[in-house]
């Protein structure tokens, strides 16, 4: 389902609802030179917040070179933005957190094609990576474009897995492995608290989308118009991820996990050494965590298991990431083709990207010597470009029926409901939903 887990998005979420951002006011910076030049006026909304200077910097130079005018508001809030995609006074860009927004806004009809227009400002679509282009078609059309993209790998802690008898330099690599693992990396104290756990399923964030895939399914078909929730692949992966809550008990569980602290604080569970194996992004070893909340975190990082009987599949991922899209309300649409054109460019997207430590989403970029600087960004390098890597599918229906799933998942989770009843009432709610919808969709 949904995949955002970005850091420019503040840490996102996947597969759960979207949320809106905290209400903060729009903080609009000018990147122009003076009036009197000035052949044209842009507005580039960006919802990141991280790193909003070097966008600022990064477009003024854009405005310098061409001669126009840029305004870029960043950090845009998403209540802010969804009112004026819907206004007369529409920004000419948006960068947002993730795909699912940009679906969601262009099932609505409120965006542009951007297969037209990029090919008129002359984006060399060949050069994208494939799977990061997934998530941002629809019907035919691109309703997105991938800018940077992130991919999830196994991360565990060496120490941990040294302490309970396993090779701290031998990864699990089928996910019958990493449960026989998790087993022998959970722990209690003399009062029968937990610890620490080999593995915590939808921590850091959920993640289930990926295993469904991993298990070769999901939740849609035929482009986002069938619903596939109940497949026995899907009813599997659940099952699977249900384990790491009813071996060692929910109740513990749920009481270790609130102890966690902030993802970006030494008290994150993997961090601290509560979880001994967690499936989290490329930005993780880059200068704004490990190294600044755990320097001393001896840790290893691989692909993500698969199913024993998927071993194909072994170096691959669903990839997500940030997005941009065009309102339809844009005035100036020469205009903004080129300053788009220039956002997806191999030089920009290496220059951003490479300083937030997040994949770049087209093959020239990925060349720029800054990235093999990056510790173990080769890894998911490798995982974005495999030939079974992929996005996610999208629907009109998606945002109601993650949230269907999400309380699905709870249930699982902490009452050991049967995923298989559970996933049937969901597909027997919403296939009708679904097909409704693509009728009304414009």
């Amino acid at each position: 389902m949904a995949m955002a887990r970005h850091p420019l998005s503040c840490f996102g979420y996947r597969f759960g609802l979207i949320v809106s951002l905290l209400a903060i006011g729009l903080v609009g910076c000018a990147s122009q030179p003076p009036a009197s030049q000035s052949a044209a006026k842009l507005k580039v909304w960006i919802q990141f917040s991280d790193n909003p200077k070097l966008f600022q910097d990064t477009f003024a130079k854009y405005a310098k070179a061409n001669n126009v005018q840029v305004e870029v508001v960043c950090p845009a809030p998403l209540d802010k933005i969804l009112a004026a995609l819907s206004s007369s006074d529409a920004p000419d860009i948006v960068a947002l957190d993730d795909y699912v927004t940009a679906q969601s806004v262009a099932f609505r009809g409120l965006t542009l094609d951007l297969k037209e227009l990029g090919t008129q400002g002359g984006i060399d679509f060949n050069d994208i990576y494939p799977a990061a282009l997934v998530s941002c078609q629809q019907a035919g059309k691109f309703v997105c474009l991938p800018w940077g993209v992130d991919a999830n790998a196994l991360f565990w802690n060496k120490d941990l897995f040294e302490a309970a008898g396993l090779d701290p330099n031998k990864p699990p690599k089928t996910l019958d492995e990493m449960a026989a693992y998790a087993d022998r990396l959970t722990k209690k104290d003399a009062k029968g608290n937990l610890t620490q756990v080999g593995y915590l399923p939808g921590f850091p964030w959920p993640v289930q989308d990926t295993l469904l895939w991993k298990f070769g399914s999901g939740a849609y078909a035929n482009d986002g118009r069938t619903l596939t929730v109940n497949t026995p692949a899907n009813v599997k992966a659940f099952k699977w991820a249900q384990q790491f809550f009813a071996k060692p008990g929910a109740r513990p569980v749920i009481d270790l996990r609130s102890g966690f602290g902030t993802y970006a604080s030494s008290e994150n569970g993997f961090f601290a050494g509560k979880v001994a194996m967690v499936f989290d992004g490329e930005w993780l070893p880059g200068p704004n965590f490990i190294p600044k909340f755990a320097p001393a975190l001896s840790y290893g990082v691989a692909p993500l298991p698969v199913p024993a009987d998927r071993l194909d599949a072994y170096g691959s991922d669903t990839i997500g990431g940030t997005v941009v899209l065009v309102p339809a309300a844009t005035k100036d649409r020469a205009a903004t083709a080129k300053l788009l054109a220039w956002m997806e460019s191999p030089e920009i997207i290496a220059e951003v990207m490479s300083q937030n430590s997040n994949l770049p989403s087209n093959n020239k970029a990925a060349l720029d010597p800054r990235f093999r600087q990056l510790k173990h960004f080769q890894t998911f390098i490798d995982i974005m470009a495999h030939p079974k890597s992929t996005g996610e599918t999208s629907s009109p229906i998606h945002q109601e029926l993650d949230h269907a799933l999400s309380q699905a998942v709870e249930q699982m989770e902490q009452e050991g409901a049967d995923p298989e009843q559970l996933l049937n009432a969901i597909q027997k709610e919403f296939e009708p939903k679904l097909a409704d919808a693509w009728k009304k969709a414009k």
